[in-house]
């Protein structure tokens, strides 16, 4: 899982024109498939930078172990690790990245479990509607809250995601003839925060069903990299990085889950 908001827009103008782009995650308690490598591509130069690079070695190392990645045949750019590798709170990693001669590397740490988070509710009931006139004059349920124990201000943030394989829309199909909302479902990501508290609204759910809220714990790296991102566009600021001698991000999440349902009221 690569997160959709932790990336590079390699579009933006930085003072060194073409650099090695890193983009690693680790998760606890799941493979590591998906370290990528492209070069940077600078604003205004559509002909140099922008494509998957291949051939490098790629190292991880913890605390004195060393793991070589193997790169994706069938997905040139991405490295991959060919064994299963436990993870705790608290382990050290190291990855580094070698080049034609050059090196990048970055440093992270596996962050702390997620702390047990509350829900006000575990089941909510929304009336089913068949027209938008209707769904457009309902009374949503107040928000479902989320709170948790955080003494230490640690960041998190929460995916929500619809996980039914049967789509039962909550707003609506449009009119016939008008492009249709259904086929996917819904996922959600919040922004990081630090406080001991959130809620999810209603109105921005899609879907009936069962939903699952994925709990992450983050690092401070992740944190500046999404603040960085979540920029008025018109500054073209160099989104946060830290990788020495290189752009992008190696950072870790560890996660905790649970449920919440969402039923039809007719």
């Amino acid at each position: 899982m690569l997160l959709t908001r932790a990336c590079f827009d390699t579009s933006l103008e930085f003072e060194d024109q073409y650099k090695v782009v890193l983009e690693a995650y680790l998760y606890k308690d799941r493979d590591i498939n998906n370290v990528k490598l492209s070069s940077m591509i600078s604003f205004g130069d559509d002909t140099t930078g922008g494509s998957a690079l291949s051939d490098a070695l790629v190292t991880l190392e913890r605390e004195g172990e060393f793991w070589q990645l193997l790169e994706n045949d069938s997905v040139p750019g991405t490295y991959y690790m060919g064994e299963e590798l436990a993870m705790e709170p608290g382990d050290s990693f190291n990855i580094s990245v070698t080049m034609n001669d050059e090196v990048i590397s970055a440093a992270t740490l596996m962050p702390d479990n997620p702390p047990s988070v509350s829900l006000s509710a575990s089941s909510i009931g929304i009336p089913k509607v068949y027209d938008m006139r209707d769904f457009n004059q309902l009374e949503m349920p107040d928000p479902l809250e989320l709170t948790w124990e955080n003494p230490e201000l640690d960041y998190y943030f929460f995916r929500i995601q619809n996980i039914e394989t049967y789509v039962d829309l909550i707003i609506p199909e449009p009119p016939d003839g008008a492009p249709s909302r259904g086929g996917f479902n819904f996922q959600m990501d919040t922004r990081p925060t630090n406080d001991n508290y959130s809620t999810i609204s209603f109105q921005e759910l899609t879907h009936f069903g069962t939903h699952r809220i994925i709990v992450y714990s983050v690092n401070n790296e992740y944190v500046q990299l999404y603040n960085s991102l979540d920029q008025d566009s018109r500054e073209l600021n160099e989104p946060y990085s830290n990788v020495n001698n290189g752009l992008g991000i190696f950072t870790a999440f560890n996660s905790d889950t649970l449920y919440f349902e969402v039923y039809p009221v007719y």
